[in-house]
C-alpha cells in the first residue's frame, strides 16, 4: 500500500578526520555542520551555510520513496529511456551482430572501442538531468593537463588514459563521471550483478563496460585481461573500489588489487571526490530527490594524476585513499579507525 509519510532521518555523529599515512603526520581538522543524506532531516538540518535541506513529502513504495522531485524526474528520464535509449542501444547491438557476420566487419572498423554506446547515454542524460539541475560543480580539470599529449609541432593533443577512481556513495556516481568524460571514451568496472538488472544490464553488455566476479577466480583474470588492453587501447577505465555504494555517506575501505589494471599499463591514477552525491539521490529513494544545483551543491573533485610505476600495491592504494579522503567534506571522510584496504 502507499503511504504519504514526511521524512525524518536520524543525523549521524561527525567524526573527525581519517587515520593520517604513517609517511604523514597525525593531522587536526575542524569539523563542521555539514551532514551527508543519512543525516539530514525533513524539518531542514543546517549546513555549514546555514541552509536547509528538505525533500518534501513522499511515497513509500516497499523500502524505497519517492517525492515530488524525483517523480518528475523519474518520469522525464524514463520517457526518453523508452522513446530514445533504450531503442538506440538495441539497433546498436543489432548492428553489430550483423556486422560481425559480415566480410569486413564494417562496425569493428567504425567504432572499435564501442564508443558510440556511450555518445548515445550522455546525449539521454543531457536531455533528461538538465532540466533538473542534476549536473555537478567539476573542480580541478587543470589537474588533467599533465596527461595530455603534445604533439611534434608544439600543439596540444587528447588526454593519455588513466584509471579514475572515486569514493561511492550514489546511483549519481554514474551520470556525474558521464558529465565529467563528455566526448571522451571510458569503460566502468562494475560489479557482475548489474548484467542481471533489466535493461542496465544490457547496456553494460552492449558498451563493453568490464564486469567483475569478486567470487570467481575465472572471472577475475578475464577482468584484468580486459581492463589492461582497454588501457592499452587508449580507453579510460573509471573504478570504485570499495566495491559497493556506502550506507552512510562516509567513505570506506577500498579493496585491496583495485589498481593492478593501471600498475601493468604503467598509467597514472587520477583520484576522484564525489561531495554530496548521497544527498542528491539518497540510497533510500528511486529517484533523485534533489537537484545538483541547490545547497549543499554537488561536486566532483579532481585530483592530481599520480603514478603507479615504481609503487606497490599497498603503498599505492593508501596513496589513492588518503587523496580522496582528503578531497571530501567532513561529514564523507571515513569514520575513525576505518582500515585503508581490505580484502
Amino acid at each position: 500500500s502507499l503511504s504519504l509519510v514526511p521524512q525524518r532521518l536520524t543525523p549521524r555523529p561527525t567524526f573527525g578526520s581519517p587515520p593520517s599515512l604513517a609517511t604523514s603526520p597525525p593531522r587536526r581538522t575542524r569539523a563542521t555542520k555539514l551532514f551527508s543524506a543519512n543525516a539530514i532531516a525533513a524539518g531542514g538540518a543546517p549546513n555549514s551555510d546555514n541552509v536547509t535541506v528538505n525533500y518534501g513529502p513522499a511515497i513509500t513504495l516497499g523500502k524505497l520513496k519517492i517525492n515530488l522531485f524525483g517523480g518528475i524526474l523519474g518520469l522525464w528520464e524514463v520517457f526518453w529511456g523508452v522513446v530514445y535509449w533504450y531503442p538506440a542501444m538495441i539497433l546498436y547491438s543489432i548492428l553489430r551482430t550483423v556486422s560481425s557476420k559480415l566480410p569486413g566487419d564494417f562496425m569493428q572498423k567504425i567504432d572499435p572501442h564501442r564508443r558510440i554506446p556511450n555518445l548515445i547515454g550522455f546525449a539521454w542524460a543531457l536531455v533528461s538531468y538538465t532540466p533538473f539541475g542534476m549536473w555537478p560543480v567539476v573542480e580541478g580539470r587543470e589537474h588533467l593537463e599533465v596527461l595530455r599529449e603534445v604533439r611534434e609541432n608544439g600543439k596540444k593533443g587528447k588526454l593519455k588514459p588513466a584509471m579514475y577512481v572515486a569514493n561511492h556513495s550514489s546511483w549519481m556516481d554514474i551520470p556525474f563521471f558521464a558529465w565529467l568524460f563528455g566526448l571522451v571514451n571510458y569503460k566502468f568496472i562494475a560489479k557482475a550483478e548489474l548484467k542481471k538488472v533489466p535493461i542496465l544490464g544490457r547496456s553494460v553488455k552492449i558498451g563493453g563496460h568490464v564486469t567483475l566476479d569478486r567470487t570467481n577466480r575465472r572471472s577475475q583474470m578475464e577482468t584484468y585481461k580486459t581492463g589492461v588492453q582497454w588501457l592499452k587501447d587508449g580507453v579510460n577505465l573509471v573504478t570504485f573500489p570499495e566495491g559497493t555504494r556506502t550506507k552512510t555517506g562516509r567513505m570506506g575501505s577500498f579493496k585491496k588489487g583495485a589498481f593492478k589494471m593501471a600498475q601493468a599499463v604503467g598509467t597514472p591514477v587520477v583520484p576522484i571526490s564525489i561531495h554530496y552525491a548521497d544527498v542528491v539521490h539518497p540510497l533510500d529513494y528511486v529517484f533523485p530527490a534533489k537537484s545538483s544545483w541547490t545547497r549543499p551543491r554537488a561536486v566532483v573533485k579532481i585530483g592530481k594524476p599520480i603514478a603507479t610505476e615504481g609503487k606497490l600495491d599497498d603503498e599505492l592504494l593508501e596513496e589513492v585513499w588518503q587523496v580522496i579522503a582528503d578531497g571530501l567534506p567532513e561529514c564523507q571522510k571515513p569514520a575513525k579507525d576505518t582500515p585503508i584496504g581490505v580484502k
